[in-house]
């Protein structure tokens, strides 16, 4: 039984191990596949800890302010990004150059009255804005 039960041991400590490392999804968001789902929650500050796969980030309807360099720092995936109804007014230079990938980016109806001098330079697939 020893060396059979060990047989065993090894799949269920990978398993185990694997999902240790799924990431979690931030307070107060809901998350399905690879859609992270943040929108009506009031938000001032952008919610900490958003997977790394994302692909579609949704924000809408907060209270945030301001998006700096770190806000979507690894988010290399994320190809939809939704940030109307907010009441941002300052976009740091570097905010998106991590997403490659970036399709379409919502910022309508914030308080933006300029945008830094080449803000979208490394998003060669924006083609919404």
């Amino acid at each position: 039984m020893g060396r059979q039960s060990g047989k065993w041991m090894w799949p269920l400590m990978l398993s185990a191990l694997m999902l240790g490392n799924a990431s979690a999804c931030p307070a107060l968001c809901t998350c399905s596949g690879t859609t992270v789902d943040c929108h009506g929650l009031g938000l001032k500050t952008m919610p900490r800890s958003i997977p790394r796969n994302t692909e579609r980030l949704e924000l809408n309807g907060n209270n945030l302010t301001r998006i700096t360099k770190s806000d979507f720092a690894g988010l290399k995936y994320l190809r939809v990004l939704q940030l109307m109804e907010n009441q941002i007014t300052v976009i740091e230079r570097g905010a998106f150059d991590d997403m490659k990938e970036l399709e379409r980016l919502r910022l309508n109806r914030n308080q933006l009255q300029q945008l830094p001098e080449l803000l979208f330079q490394k998003n060669p697939g924006l083609s919404r804005l």
